[in-house]
């Protein structure tokens, strides 16, 4: 026989903000391990809670209390997913599609648990109407969000570059809303960490007032503003996200958490807004973005010495007079090893920092254009390799992206 025993029914959940019940599906889950059939005829499962819980727990575990849908909370969001998929192209499509989710069986059998009065499943017992109404008021705020384009004369809907990049980074719909608001073409640092902050992704993170001493602490040693300050819910993701990019150490649990929450979606949103900068051909920001890509894949702030990435393999002490004396790429790449042993004065780390500066990426381009017509040019590139390959550092393949740009950019919006 195999016994599954779950010690408490409360987990701390970033998402939530706190401390959280352990829902059933997670419950019924555990306990299934106890009883597989390959393994055992029998299985014994055995959930230890608080007294006040115990009622609602058995409830659920004899099926006398349903599970509701939480779908309409991410309706819109699901809903970009298929446009952008091309498997929902209109609003019977969408309804069609919508039949088949868990929320309209539990609809129709529950109508007063999702605000559908007995009077209007009297005069509609399919719930059609109710079904085309979800349907049309996300597909409405979705063309406002500028996600999609919705016809509503045909019905049709069209996906947008800015609805594809959101289905493709898992960026949710309100806070696209809120990049439409705030990213602009022009932006300095802390603009784009508050930004960022204020993702809808964040939503649920707390203030918590035995964290305030911490984050005043930690506030003081972020190289960026703080916007808010750390009283601020929008000033605390702030902190935790400069303290992820500056390798920070926290010590309260809650901030541990909270971080390690903020760091899992951090990468795809600024994948996901350097995007949108590159499909608005914003050149200069699509630029100033990816550098923040790079920040949080390899936790290195855009000022600091691009070798600190090779920290395991060069010292402390060496970057550090790299950085006082800003001794850059480009210039390491010139100089001979004697001449960097001299600018650290360290004659044996010259050679070492000449090798792993020859690590870096780095190409040489030649290019010709050509117009074609009035608003199309033809380029051609020839790309010359010019460092050493070296798969612990490149991988199979190295990514480049190439931004093209009038030499005189309008810089209006």
């Amino acid at each position: 026989m195999y016994i599954r025993i779950p010690l408490g029914t409360q987990l701390y959940d970033p998402k939530a903000g706190g401390w959280r019940d352990l829902g059933m599906l997670d419950v019924m889950q555990i306990f299934g391990r106890a009883g597989r059939p390959q393994f055992d005829k029998s299985g014994e499962g055995i959930i230890i809670t608080t007294h006040d819980k115990l009622a609602y727990y058995l409830r659920l575990l004899t099926s006398q209390l349903p599970i509701e849908s939480q779908f309409i909370s991410s309706l819109k969001d699901n809903l970009n997913a298929e446009v952008a998929l091309g498997t929902v192209a209109n609003v019977k499509e969408a309804c069609a599609w919508l039949g088949y989710t868990y929320l309209f069986i539990r609809m129709k059998m529950n109508p007063l648990a999702y605000g559908i009065g007995w009077d209007e499943v009297i005069a509609d017992p399919s719930l059609s109407l109710k079904q085309r109404a979800l349907v049309t008021d996300a597909a409405c705020a979705l063309d406002k969000a500028k996600m999609m384009r919705f016809d509503e004369k045909s019905g049709n809907f069209y996906c947008t570059e800015l609805g594809r990049i959101a289905s493709h980074f898992y960026i949710h719909y309100s806070s696209v809303e809120t990049y439409n608001e705030k990213l602009r073409r022009h932006m300095n640092d802390s603009e784009v960490i508050d930004m960022v902050a204020h993702s809808s992704e964040f939503e649920n993170i707390v203030v918590r007032e035995e964290e305030q001493s911490e984050l005043e602490m930690l506030a003081r040693t972020c190289p960026l503003e703080v916007k808010g300050g750390p009283s601020n819910k929008h000033g605390k993701v702030s902190i935790l996200i400069q303290l992820y990019i500056s390798r920070g150490s926290i010590e309260s649990f809650s901030l541990v958490s909270d971080a390690a929450y903020i760091s899992a979606s951090l990468a795809r949103i600024m994948r996901a807004l350097f995007e949108i900068c590159l499909r608005r051909g914003w050149c200069e920001m699509s630029s100033f973005m990816l550098e923040y890509c790079k920040a949080v894949d390899r936790q290195i702030w855009p000022h600091q010495h691009p070798l600190r990435q090779f920290d395991k393999d060069v010292s402390p002490e060496i970057l550090r007079k790299l950085e006082e004396r800003g001794a850059d790429l480009d210039r390491l790449q010139e100089m001979q090893d004697k001449d960097i042993g001299a600018l650290i004065r360290y004659a044996p780390g010259g050679r070492l920092v000449k090798q792993y500066v020859g690590y870096f990426p780095s190409v040489q381009l030649s290019a010709s254009v050509s117009p074609i017509t009035r608003t199309v040019l033809k380029v051609d590139l020839l790309i010359t390799p010019d460092f050493v390959w070296k798969d612990r550092f490149h991988g199979a393949a190295e990514r480049w992206w190439i931004l093209v740009e009038p030499k005189h950019e309008d810089n209006g919006d």
